[in-house]
């Protein structure tokens, strides 16, 4: 799909910008085709400058680049997945800590997973929404690293916990006989 729009739109972007030497627009190739040198493909004047530092003014994304709609539906999604999220984790902790019955590896291993999904949701979620309805991130290089952090190590976290899992319940398969 992506290539597709891209294909499509490449004949526009072609259009857009000048062209030296004599490479025709109307894809002819009957014509005789000069390749254009660097100081001769990038004619850089006082107008093109302008052209160029407005077509990337045009690529960036402003904090007005977003509808409130669509911020709000932003807002009122992430704070959905938060509160059940974190309802959701703390009732799995709390159960299986309270129950002697669920006492076991597998069940330690569920408060695991359950504690790395608090984690991501108090310390990446709410940031990664404000980010999406700021259009930039707002709290400064520390936390950008703090927020990173606690995603990767949430990820890793989660994957080698399901991995102890399968083991576990791998090595309870074999050794049940």
């Amino acid at each position: 799909m992506f290539s597709c729009f891209i294909w499509l739109s490449l004949p526009c972007f072609v259009n857009t910008f000048p062209t030296s030497g004599k490479l025709p627009l109307n894809r002819s190739l009957e014509e005789v085709l000069e390749i254009p040198t660097i100081s001769g493909f990038f004619p850089w004047d006082n107008d093109t400058l302008a052209d160029w530092q407005s077509f990337v003014g045009r690529s960036r994304h402003g904090a007005d680049s977003q509808h409130v709609a669509a911020k709000a539906l932003l807002i009122a999604a992430y704070s959905i997945i938060i509160v059940f999220s974190l309802f959701g984790n703390v009732l799995v902790c709390h159960v299986i800590i309270k129950s002697k019955r669920l006492r076991s590896a597998t069940s330690l291993f569920i408060v695991n997973l359950a504690v790395a999904d608090i984690m991501i949701t108090l310390l990446n979620t709410p940031f990664t929404l404000a980010r999406f309805v700021n259009s930039t991130w707002i709290f400064g290089k520390g936390m950008c690293h703090v927020s990173r952090f606690v995603q990767y190590c949430s990820l890793h976290v989660s994957a080698l916990t399901l991995t102890a899992i399968a083991v576990d319940r791998h090595q309870f398969v074999l050794n049940r006989s």
